[in-house]
Parts: C-alpha cells; sequence; structure tokens
C-alpha cells in the first residue's frame, strides 16, 4: 500500500473558508499553552471533486467532496429493493472491477450510470494514491456494520453512500480515544464521545477520504467514525474503497 506524497503537488494550498475545524479557543491560550497543546486535525468540504486532493495537507483529516446523486439515487433505490442482500467485494482495476459489477449488479434504468459513477470513483482514488489496484465493497446493507466508534487501522479510506444514511463521525476535539473500542469497556454505542461533543454526519452522495492510524502523519490520530443504524426498513447502499 503506498502512499505517493509527491501528490502533495496537486493542493499546495486549501481555502480556510472550507475547513470545518476543531474547537479550540486559542483566544484564552497563552503562547506557551499553544506550543503544548496537538494541533488538531481539520474537516475541509467542497462541492468540488479536487478537494479530495486535499487529503495529502497535514492539518487535514478527512476531505469531502459533496455532490448531489441525481439519477444515480434512482438505481440505488432500486437495488435496495431488487437485491436486499447484495454484497459485493473485489479488487483489481477499474476495467476489472466495471466488468464485473455489470455482470453481477441487476438490469434496472440509470444501471449503466451507476457502473461509470463507481468506475469514476475507484479511478480517482486509483490516480490519487498511484494504485495498480483498489480493494472495492459495495454492499446493501440492513444493519450497522460498525455501530461502535473506532479508527481504522489503515492510510486512507474512501467512503461514499449511495442510498440511505451516511457514515457519523467525530472531530478530534470531541473525542475521548482512550474509550473508543474495547478501551470503552461496555457495549456502549457512543464511547469515546466527549460529553459535550458532536456527532456528525456524512450526507448520501458525499465522498469522503477518511485518513486511518496509519497515514504517515497522522500520529495515531484517524478520523472517529462509525455506521449509522439501519434497518430492514431502512437499508443503506454503502461503498468503500481501500489501498492495495
Amino acid at each position: 500500500m503506498k502512499v505517493n506524497l509527491s501528490l502533495q503537488k496537486m493542493s499546495q494550498s486549501v481555502d480556510l473558508t472550507n475547513i470545518d475545524l476543531n474547537f479550540v479557543d486559542t483566544e484564552r491560550m497563552d503562547q506557551n499553552s499553544l506550543d503544548k497543546t496537538p494541533r488538531l486535525m481539520g474537516v475541509v468540504k467542497s462541492s468540488h471533486q479536487d478537494v479530495l486532493a486535499d487529503i495529502y495537507q497535514n492539518n487535514i483529516s478527512m476531505a469531502v467532496w459533496q455532490r448531489q446523486l441525481g439519477r444515480l439515487s434512482q438505481y440505488a433505490e432500486s437495488l435496495l429493493v431488487s437485491a436486499p442482500n447484495f454484497v459485493f467485494k473485489s479488487q483489481g482495476n477499474s476495467t476489472q472491477l466495471n466488468a464485473t459489477l455489470t455482470k453481477l449488479l441487476p438490469d434496472a434504468q440509470n444501471k449503466a450510470l451507476f457502473v461509470e459513477d463507481v468506475t469514476l470513483l475507484v479511478d480517482m482514488f486509483a490516480c490519487l494514491f498511484d494504485l495498480k489496484e483498489v480493494g472495492l465493497r459495495l454492499n446493501v446493507l440492513s444493519t450497522a456494520m460498525c455501530p461502535r466508534f473506532h479508527v481504522d487501522k489503515i492510510p486512507c479510506r474512501l467512503v461514499s453512500t449511495y442510498a440511505g444514511s451516511g457514515s457519523e463521525w467525530l472531530h478530534e476535539a470531541h473525542v475521548i480515544r482512550d474509550l473508543l473500542g474495547l478501551g470503552g469497556h461496555v457495549a456502549d454505542h457512543n464511547s469515546g464521545l466527549h460529553e459535550k461533543g458532536r456527532i456528525n454526519q456524512l450526507k448520501a452522495g458525499d465522498v469522503a477520504l477518511m485518513k486511518g492510524d496509519e497515514w504517515p502523519t497522522s500520529l495515531g490520530r484517524g478520523v472517529v467514525h462509525r455506521s449509522p443504524s439501519a434497518s430492514l426498513e431502512n437499508k443503506r447502499l454503502f461503498l468503500s474503497l481501500d489501498m492495495i
């Protein structure tokens, strides 16, 4: 798995007006205190796909391309009905994955458009991280895959929801990392959330790159997130892409 840091040239600057920064009251801190405070990571959002390259900025933990699905949502919603147990997990290049999805996905209006969109995301992810192959997972979900807040032990992952509720995530300033996962001791889905913290949520259509704990400069501070609730009545169509 290679993270091509030379691609940082693709995004030399970040528009600070689009960065959703963690709360830190710097006006009430003296310089000595600031020097001892770990720099908190921000989240950058934009309606332009170029925002994904900002994941190479050291002060960014997540980059979100905010987009409207349009006709893609029609096929996604139909898939929830026609293939309520659809599970696809594979790896390959965009051409291979396109052919496999075209064969496996049920026929319906806008199917070709949907497959082309998934292929586009595979191409973008592979280009951004200089990958020959990408790991792809596309699932219809009626339960939460990962209901507890956690961090992925990987460099970076792309996630997007085509139908249903989007992934939930926390700002670094809203996290108590010692209480994540098994550190929470009890099966509390909110373990790790600061008592004054806020749960954020991606929207259907959003394409997010989330740094994990193995990103070279994240220093064990990958994005804390979880799957939203889902049920037989409220399914999700979820896509994730991983480095191979």
